[in-house]
């Protein structure tokens, strides 16, 4: 069995990226607003994090993409924290959950991809 192309894998990792981003926006914003705290606030520790090393993972870079697979493990805690906390936001957590997966083994694919790439030019 072959991995998929580098194209297929880096349009995976920039459509889960950049739908992570969308729905964490979404839900602090629309979905489920916070009470406590201001939504700006809210924002700012939540989706800034993913917007660091966004130019690097639009244009392939390796070490960008490294770290957007580090922070997807931190957004993929926050959905599980989330579907055992709170059962009226559950299905928003489960959602986190299979987006950050998706950006993970996306992010994997595409590091192995350019690792691949890489060795065979020496």
């Amino acid at each position: 069995m072959t991995l998929p192309s580098k194209k297929f894998a880096y349009h995976l990792q920039i459509y889960s990226y950049l739908g992570l981003i969308a729905f964490i926006t979404a839900w602090i914003v629309v979905i489920s607003p916070p009470d406590t705290f201001p939504i700006s606030l809210v924002l700012i520790v939540c989706v800034l994090p993913l917007l660091l090393p966004m130019r690097g993972v639009l244009h392939g870079r390796d070490t960008s993409s490294n770290w957007a697979t580090y922070l997807s493990l931190l957004y993929l805690m926050h959905g599980i924290s989330e579907v055992y906390a709170a059962p009226d936001t559950r299905w928003l957590g489960a959602i986190e959950i299979v987006l950050s997966s998706l950006l993970f083994s996306s992010s994997s694919l595409l590091l192995n991809r350019l690792k691949k790439d890489k060795s065979a030019q020496y």
